[in-house]
């Protein structure tokens, strides 16, 4: 028999100080989204280089590439924000 517990069911557990579960499922999300991040990223820094090569061997012209090489920065700083809101690095909270 499985049993699955819902960690939202447990979070009010969890804020008085008693864990049922070890949160596992989180720490492994938390996990594979970084790693996607990562392939994001690395992968978004390629295409970028290859733009560049692109324009520089005269496969496109100046206005292509311009717009190609901002929908990629655009495409990797989302990606860079995303990582570091995983990681809890820069977060605010406001409101308080």
């Amino acid at each position: 028999m499985v049993l699955v517990i819902d960690d939202l069911l447990t979070l009010p557990l969890s804020l008085a100080g008693v864990e049922l579960l070890p949160n596992y499922f989180t720490t492994i999300f938390n996990a594979l989204h970084r790693h996607a991040l990562d392939q994001i990223i690395e992968e978004t820094q390629n295409k970028i280089k290859e733009n560049r090569m692109e324009f520089e061997m005269g496969g496109m012209d100046k206005k292509q590439f311009d717009f190609r090489h901002r929908m990629l920065i655009r495409y990797l700083r989302d990606a860079e924000l995303a990582k570091r809101e995983v990681l809890g690095v820069g977060t605010k909270i406001t409101g308080i």
